[in-house]
C-alpha cells in the first residue's frame, strides 16, 4: 500500500487507467472466471496425481504419504488466490458504491488527500491481483508439469 501511495503522490508512472472502477471491475471479473475455470481443471487432475504418486512411490510409503499430503496444499493455494480475487472485486464494488461518502472524508489535518488514498488502494488491488494470478498460473504449471513428467 505504501508503494502504491508513493506512486500516486509522486506520479512516477501513469497509473490512472488501472485504478478506474470499470477497468478493475472488468479485469477482476474476467480473471475470476479464468481462475474458476483453472480451478475446475486442476482439481480434476488431483485424482491422476494421486494415482501417479501411489504408483511411483508404492515401495516407499513415507515418501508416498509426504507427497500425498502436499496435494491439499496445492488445492489451498489455488483456493486462496481465487478467494483473494473475489474479495478484491467486492472491494472495488464497495469503493464504487461508496465513492461519494469516501470522497467526503476530510483528512486535511493530516495533510493527506483522500483521493490519493483511494487511488493507492485501487492500485494496490490491481498489483496484488496480478501477483495472485501469477501465483495461480505458476501453481497450475507445477501441477501440469508433474502430470506430464510422470
Amino acid at each position: 500500500m505504501l508503494v502504491s501511495y508513493f506512486v500516486v503522490i509522486s506520479n512516477v508512472v501513469s497509473y490512472q487507467y488501472f485504478i478506474e472502477t470499470n477497468f478493475l471491475f472488468t479485469f477482476l471479473g474476467v480473471f475470476i472466471g479464468f481462475a474458476l475455470t483453472l480451478y475446475t481443471y486442476l482439481t480434476s487432475m488431483f485424482e491422476n496425481m494421486k494415482k501417479i504418486i501411489r504408483t511411483k512411490h508404492s515401495e516407499d510409503v513415507k515418501t508416498r504419504d509426504e507427497k500425498l499430503k502436499l496435494l491439499p496444499l496445492l488445492h489451498l493455494e489455488i483456493k486462496e488466490n481465487i478467494i483473494f480475487l473475489i474479495y478484491a472485486l467486492v472491494f472495488v464494488v464497495l469503493v464504487a458504491v461508496l465513492n461519494e461518502a469516501i470522497m467526503s472524508i476530510d483528512l486535511c489535518t493530516l495533510n493527506i488527500e483522500i483521493s490519493d488514498i483511494k487511488n493507492a488502494s485501487m492500485l494496490t488491488v490491481f498489483i496484488l491481483s496480478i501477483l495472485s494470478l501469477i501465483d495461480l498460473v505458476q501453481t497450475s504449471f507445477t501441477i501440469s508439469d508433474f502430470i506430464i513428467k510422470n
